[in-house]
């Protein structure tokens, strides 16, 4: 927009500078033109002054004072507000075509009142219009909003990432404790299960060595029954082979037992 604004600053504000300066040099001519509006407003504002000369090089000068901003680029509200203010009187003072009587005069007098009040209503818009400043100061709000919509939506990412790996860790600790629990009580099957069998191994070595005692104390018997018919002298020993084994094999059945 930079190249459309340096050439269009001189255009709007020559007509301003120039109305300005003629006002200020000679402004009894535009004070007879506007003496009979102004009189009744300045009856009625005490403040205002009441000689239409003066009042016209006020005029002037705020005309100078708005063509020298609009044409540096200062203060472009207030100069766009100056501007509008300055066709106020032209719009309330000049142009009257209704009191014409010559068609051409009264088309011609009516085509400036319609550029006077299109170019009123212009500077309004653009008086209205956000500035520069203001402009940037929504991009930069718009900005905030969309970097505050981010950070929540990060951390309700965040949330939600951190409630899921929370989730996995439950399931995976009850997984590891379901697994670690099957583990301990097939280890306690397998003892009991070794145990029976340390049980039945211990149970059927002792049945053995009873039988193979019995056996033995059936073998001495017959050879005291042969010695006895021999006519060979015994000697009685609590402490033989065979009293040894049944007091082993009776102690590992007993522990068996228990």
């Amino acid at each position: 927009m930079r190249p459309f604004k340096s050439p269009a600053r001189p255009l709007v504000a020559a007509p301003y500078i120039i109305t300005g300066l003629e006002t200020m040099r000679d402004p009894r001519p535009r004070a007879e033109q506007v003496a009979p509006a102004l009189k009744p407003i300045a009856d009625q504002l005490d403040w205002l002054p009441k000689d239409p000369v003066t009042l016209v090089r006020i005029q002037g000068a705020m005309s100078l004072g708005t063509g020298a901003l609009l044409l540096t680029g200062r203060f472009r509200r207030l100069a766009t507000v100056m501007a509008a203010a300055q066709l106020l009187p032209a719009l309330a003072t000049e142009h009257h075509y209704w009191t014409e009587d010559d068609p051409e005069r009264r088309a011609s007098e009516r085509s400036h009142l319609l550029k006077n009040a299109a170019l009123f209503g212009a500077l309004l818009m653009v008086a209205g219009a956000p500035s520069r400043n203001q402009h940037v100061a929504d991009l930069r709000r718009q900005l905030r909003e969309a970097q505050s919509q981010a950070g929540m939506k990060s951390k309700e990412l965040r949330r939600q990432a951190a409630s899921e790996i929370k989730a996995q860790r439950r399931e995976a600790m009850a997984d590891v404790s379901a697994r670690r629990r099957e583990a301990m009580a097939e280890v306690k099957a397998l003892r009991r299960q070794a145990g029976a069998q340390a049980k039945a191994r211990r149970r059927k070595a002792a049945a053995g060595m009873m039988a193979g005692a019995a056996v033995l104390k059936a073998a001495q018997k017959q050879a005291k029954a042969a010695k006895k018919k021999a006519g060979v002298p015994h000697r009685k020993s609590s402490h033989g082979p065979v009293h040894k084994v049944l007091a082993a094999a009776g102690a590992k059945s007993g522990k068996g037992r228990h």
